[in-house]
């Protein structure tokens, strides 16, 4: 029994670095993958978020493209003198 218990020791001693280094890489390497899959949803996500917008420009220049077809172009009303009003030297 001291012989095998001082195999293990001696097993343990030789080795025992190498078991723990092994272990903290495999927790390091988990980290890792774990950031990694993180960095590659956000960039999905920012890809999907500008694809929408670029989706969303081109249905709003052909909705104003078809706007300005059959309507003309749209111009804001000028503004009229109102004598009555006051505002503009009016009595």
């Amino acid at each position: 029994m001291e012989i095998a218990l001082g195999v293990l020791f001696m097993f343990l001693l030789a080795f025992g670095g190498w078991i723990v280094w092994g272990i903290g890489q495999g927790f390091q390497n988990a980290h890792e993958r774990a950031l990694a899959r993180e960095r590659e949803e956000t960039k999905r996500l920012q890809l999907r978020l500008e694809s929408q917008e670029r989706a969303q420009e081109r249905a709003d220049r052909v909705y104003f493209d078809t706007v300005d077809r059959h309507t003309g172009p749209l111009s804001l009303p000028v503004p009229e003198a109102d004598p009555g009003n006051g505002k503009n030297g009016g009595s």
